[in-house]
Parts: structure tokens; sequence; C-alpha cells
């Protein structure tokens, strides 16, 4: 889509990151807080938000359908994806919005940090992860968040291996109690986390593996990478799908140029 022909003049922003946390700071700096709406999927989200003065911020999961109708009912000629790089179906689905109602697209990307070490093992996917577990004894701490954690049931032992680290919400914390995860080693902590903090977490439950995904330096990747020196196992979950996109700043100026429009 051209831009300059666009008669539209509000931008919308999918959120619910370090990144869409600091395109709203940035946005509010510059007075376009009310030229534009931030959608996050939920209510954690919508509180990293809340002490930013007269942001718009809408919170609720929608699906493209819903997206679609938002973007033709709205007053939106933009739309700057800075979802979660690992929430490739909640992407897919504000590219097919936009494709729907022919608004430009701008995808947010974060920067993948490709540090490789000894002890760190590279996967695709979490099934992957479970079966090299499952060619060991010890414990695993996990910390790819709660909503896909019913997909290491398989790991064996599950009930007295696995320690789960998940935000601090009633919804992670039953996320974790339903995927047979015990009480006694759910941590329920809000992040950023420090490498010493991660090397003591380690320590306290007596975890010699931990399970990330590549999140960058904004998910805290770097500190996890702390743990390998005292020989423990870090096992990477990769990104879904390499994309392409815009960096923070990038996504800046093309705003400020469909504002000068």
């Amino acid at each position: 889509m051209d831009i300059k022909a666009c008669k539209k003049k509000k931008i919308l922003v999918f959120a619910g990151t370090f990144e869409g946390r600091a395109l709203a700071e940035e946005f509010c700096r510059r007075g376009w807080q009310k030229r534009a709406d931030f959608c996050v999927a939920t209510a954690y989200g919508a509180g990293a938000l809340s002490n930013l003065a007269g942001l718009s911020v809408m919170e609720g999961r929608m699906d493209a359908e819903e997206m679609t109708r938002m973007l033709d009912n709205g007053d939106y000629g933009m739309v700057i994806d800075a979802t979660h790089p690992y929430a490739r179906e909640v992407t897919e689905n504000i590219q097919t919005a936009c494709r729907r109602t022919s608004c430009a697209y701008l995808r947010l990307l974060r920067q993948e940090s490709l540090r490789e070490a000894s002890g760190m093992i590279s996967v695709s996917s979490i099934e992957d992860a479970v079966d090299i577990l499952n060619t060991h004894r010890e414990k695993v701490l996990l910390t790819t968040g709660a909503k896909e954690l019913s997909r290491y049931r398989g790991i064996e032992d599950m009930e007295n291996r696995v320690v789960a680290r998940v935000l601090p919400s009633s919804e992670s914390i039953q996320s974790c109690l339903s995927a047979g995860i015990s009480q006694k080693n759910i941590i329920a902590m809000q992040g950023p986390f420090s490498g010493e903090m991660n090397l003591a977490t380690m320590r306290q439950y007596g975890c010699r593996w931990l399970v990330t995904k590549n999140t960058g330096k904004p998910g805290g990747f770097d500190d996890k990478m702390a743990v390998l020196a005292e020989d423990c196992k870090v096992i990477v979950i990769e990104r879904p799908a390499e994309e392409t996109g815009i960096s923070l700043q990038q996504a800046i100026k093309e705003a400020e140029a469909f504002y000068e429009e």
C-alpha cells in the first residue's frame, strides 16, 4: 500500500512486548497518543502500559476476522506489529487483516542473540526439547512461558523433575497445574532476571537443565546463558521461522512519515 495515498490518519499497534512498550513511550514523548491505539492480549500487557498518560490501550485476544472488523471500522491507515517473535499465529492473523483492508503493515523485529557456547543445544520445537530431556534424569527449569506448558507433558517424572518460572498471574499458575507441574515447583515472578538470579534459582531447585527461547536481550536470553558457567545445560528453542522486518527506530521513522502526510 502507498502510505502517501492513504487518507486514514491513525496507527494501530499490536504490542505486549518490550518493543511495544518502547514504541508506546516514544509515541507519548512525541504527543501522538490521540493518533494511535495499542492492542494487547492480556491484562498483564495492559498493565505494562497503564502508566503512560493519554495512551489508548485495548485489551483482548482477537482472531483475523475480529482484527479485520477493527481495521474496517477504525480510522487506521497503518498497523505496526510489535508482537512476540514466537507468536507466529498472531502475526499471521494481523497480516491477513491488513491484506483484507489494504492497510499498511510494518513488522517490528527483535534482534536475536546468536551466541553459541559449550553446553547450549539448539532445537526447533518443544517436542525436540522433551526428547532430549528424557535421555537424562536431572531436574529442569522451564522459562518458555505458561501458554505452551501442556506440550511438555511428555517429560518423564514431570511432577518431580520439572520447575516452571512463569508470570505471577492466576492464569499462568493454572496452566502449570494443568500441565502436571507440582505446586512446590512453580515460580511465579516477573522479570527481568539477572544472571545471578538465574544461577541462584537453578541452585535452589537443584536444576541442571534450563529451557528457553531465543528471545534476544530484552527477553533475558543473555542472562540465562549465565547458568552455563556452572556446567548446566541450556536448550534453546529457536524461532519458528525467519522473518523480515524493521527495527524500533525505523518503525518510529515510518510512523513520523505517516503522520506528516
